[in-house]
């Protein structure tokens, strides 16, 4: 929530949009130039373009480190491996949400600019529409957790612009917004456009891929408008779902991105960290028990990629057994946790060692993902580190010879999926062989999707949305597609385990990457299928957006937030009530500016305007009850939906 960032980078934009400025002069327009001072450069819309959006940037390490660690622990989705301290509602130093949409819109201002001075300029409106969504998109999110902040007057310094933007409240973002994503709409429906080719280096300059991408936006402002303006919330979800152009329809349509321009056309990316994403190590914690549990009975493939396999192999497995054969005195106190073992079938030798046979139940990969309870203070209860062990990590370590290792029988955040160079390290016995993938990967991200536009329009149409479709076919059409995205993300990113070359001889493993017969089977179950009992049906879908937003933090949080879902007593994901929901922080704090802040002036009125009082972290009773505009009256954490 830096705020003063936004003024810090309008004067960098300054300074970069100024270098932009040669970025398509020859040899002889510097000539030009260089004997008419008064003359300025006009940089290409296209190259500017492709400049936005490998500025967009909606997940950048300070969102993982910092902003998205807090979003996923205060929702249940991840937990601390130790189990939540008492502390777990309060937060630390912030990451970058506030000020996310500035890296783009410094670039659409540029383009908006460079286009004031062309004669030919309303042939490229379609790449000013294409920077304005990226900045939209990375906008909504900023003020997701911020309420109101500068925008309309933000970025603009160099254009003759304030250098103290004043701040837009949330209500009225909104209707820029909307406003904003309509004029995109109707460049991209004009005739005479030049398109950019390949310096649209998702979509390829495909203006119907686009237009559904606006259209997504819009139905993310609409979502977030049913709690104070439900009429006009219904009419935006209506207009998008009148027609089947507006809609994402599969993965050609997704956003789906990568930031190098050379590892788009399929070369290998060169740009540092740049295409790698953040060079440096995230992880959100452990996987809840209550989702991993859920998606497991209801055979969901999407699991085996969100998390990673615990460590407990069929080799592991059995170093454990042998540990156990050899230790005659009964000092050594290797020991399988007993809700791994439950899936193990052995037999035992002559000798009266364990042999490892086969596994159980869903087999492999299944039975290598389990998640941690979610529970305060539990590490040390008796039911969490006795035979169902998840916290006394020294009983999962086993010693041959002179090597030891300590082994993870619990799932995790799959930071592959975030991160293009990290180096895996499969689990292999103490005395056994080190396998290790190396390979850095350019990194493959998500953002807009076939999933989450479906799911929203089946959620206006089970609350009564006049729209073509069932609340069924629209949701079974997105369960399919997040099956299909995750399934795509893995193959892009080549998380651990996702092709059969990752499985390696004597381990036991499976791959986690899977196709259609897979899928089929998660969508018979009755938890994946809506019945027409409103109520019921609300908590699937919320519970299916909760589950495709695992990598899309703050999307995560407000679905959690605005649903009231998990809900307390589900049989689906349950809601553990650890605290009180009026200590659960709903926003991200800002502390009170100095009085040396050139942007005082603005954040006071903002604050004042908002009824919000400055604090830091350790206030969740100030950061639970004071809202942003479109939460208030929302129900409180796990409550279940309340319109």
């Amino acid at each position: 929530m830096k705020y003063n960032r936004i003024l810090t980078m309008s004067l960098t934009a300054m300074m970069m949009a100024g270098a932009m400025l040669t970025v398509s002069c020859s040899k002889d327009d510097y000539a030009e130039i260089n004997t008419d001072p008064a003359k300025i450069g006009t940089p290409d819309i296209n190259f500017l373009l492709t400049q936005a959006q490998t500025s967009f940037q909606p997940f950048d390490y300070l969102l993982w480190y910092y902003d998205g660690s807090y979003t996923t622990q205060l929702v249940q989705a991840y937990t601390p491996s130790g189990s939540y301290g008492g502390l777990f509602n309060q937060l630390a130093e912030l990451g970058g949400m506030g000020s996310q949409y500035v890296g783009v819109k410094k670039y659409e201002n540029e383009i908006e600019d460079a286009l004031s001075r062309m004669e030919d300029a309303e042939k490229y409106q379609a790449q000013k529409a294409m920077a304005n969504v990226l900045a939209v998109s990375l906008a909504i999110n900023d003020a997701d957790l911020t309420g109101s902040m500068p925008y309309t007057e933000a970025v603009k310094a160099r254009y003759g612009g304030t250098l103290t933007p004043k701040y837009d409240t949330q209500e009225e973002l909104f209707n820029i917004w909307l406003n904003e994503l309509d004029a995109d709409l109707a460049a991209f429906a004009a005739s005479d456009q030049i398109s950019p080719g390949k310096n649209d280096i998702v979509y390829g300059g495909d203006v119907a891929k686009w237009r559904k991408f606006a259209n997504g936006l819009k139905l993310k402002i609409a979502v977030r408008l049913l709690h104070q303006n439900k009429a006009k919330a219904f009419e935006i979800a209506q207009q998008v779902g009148a027609s089947d152009a507006n809609v994402m329809s599969g993965l050609s349509d997704d956003y789906i991105f990568n930031r190098s321009e050379k590892s788009a056309e399929g070369g290998d990316a060169d740009r540092g960290d740049y295409a790698y994403q953040t060079g440096n190590s995230v992880s959100l914690g452990a996987s809840s028990k209550n989702v991993i549990d859920f998606m497991k009975k209801n055979e969901d493939p999407r699991m085996l990629v969100m998390f990673t396999k615990n460590s407990f192999n069929q080799e592991v497995i059995q170093s454990f057994f042998d540990a156990q054969a050899a230790d005659k005195e009964g000092t050594v106190k290797s020991e399988i946790p007993q809700y791994i073992l439950d899936n193990v079938e052995y037999e035992v030798d002559a000798d009266g060692k364990k042999v490892f046979k086969a596994w159980k139940g869903q087999g492999e990969p299944w039975v290598r993902y389990y998640g941690i309870p979610i529970g305060l203070d539990i590490s040390e209860q008796e039911q969490y580190v006795g035979p169902y062990n998840y916290f006394v990590s020294t009983r999962w370590q086993v010693t041959e010879g002179d090597a030891s290792k300590t082994y993870r029988p619990y799932s995790t955040f799959n930071e592959e999926l975030v991160r293009g160079r990290c180096d895996f390290t499969f689990p292999t016995r103490p005395s056994g062989r080190t396998i290790q993938d190396t390979d850095d990967v350019p990194w493959w991200g998500m953002t807009m999707s076939t999933a989450e536009m479906n799911l929203y329009l089946a959620e206006f149409k089970t609350l009564g949305a006049s729209l073509p479709k069932t609340a069924q076919q629209y949701f079974e059409t997105a369960l399919r597609a997040s099956a299909e995205e995750y399934n795509q993300l893995a193959t892009l990113n080549k998380i651990p385990y996702w092709t059969e070359n990752q499985c390696y001889e004597g381990l036991g493993d499976a791959p986690i990457t899977y196709g259609t017969e897979m899928i089929d089977a998660m969508l018979t179950h009755d938890d994946y299928k809506l019945t027409g009992n409103k109520a019921s049906d609300l908590e699937k879908i919320y519970i299916q957006l909760y589950l495709h937003f695992f990598y899309q933090p703050v999307d995560q949080f407000v679905t959690a937030r605005r649903s009231g879902v998990p809900k307390v007593g589900s049989t689906m994901i349950p809601w553990v009530t650890m605290k009180p929901s009026n200590q659960i922080p709903r926003r991200l704090y800002q502390v009170a500016p100095n009085v040396t802040n050139t942007m005082k002036e603005q954040m006071d009125a903002a604050f004042s305007q908002q009824g919000f009082t400055y604090c830091d972290g350790t206030h969740p009773d100030i950061l639970s009850k004071e809202r942003v505009w479109y939460d208030k009256g929302a129900p409180e954490f796990g409550a279940g939906p309340n319109y």
